[in-house]
């Protein structure tokens, strides 16, 4: 049972890994669409302002989308490794 637990909590901080990933990747989308409407708005634009934005949103969503991936590729390893655990279980139970 100990693995048992020890593989949810796994998961459990797989998936706020994610969260946090998903969160990141949000606010970096938010920063994009302000730059967006700053650059596209009639008036004469500040581009040093725009491209610091940008500057600012290309850490934000590479740690978004490295902490998605982590959660997601964790997730899933895990769930593989109980997939072939149960697996070896059958196979031992027709030997």
């Amino acid at each position: 049972m100990r693995s048992r637990d020890f593989d949810l909590e796994f998961r459990e901080r797989a998936a706020r890994t994610r969260s946090w990933g998903l969160g990141l990747l949000g606010a970096a989308a938010v920063l994009w669409i302000w730059a967006a409407k700053e650059l596209f708005i009639p008036y004469e634009p500040d581009l040093q302002e725009i491209v610091t934005v940008l500057g600012a949103s290309v850490p934000v969503s590479v740690a978004g989308g490295s902490l998605f991936t982590i959660g997601t590729v964790s997730r899933r390893m895990s769930a593989h490794g109980q997939a072939m655990r149960e697996l070896d279980k059958l196979a031992a139970q027709d030997r």
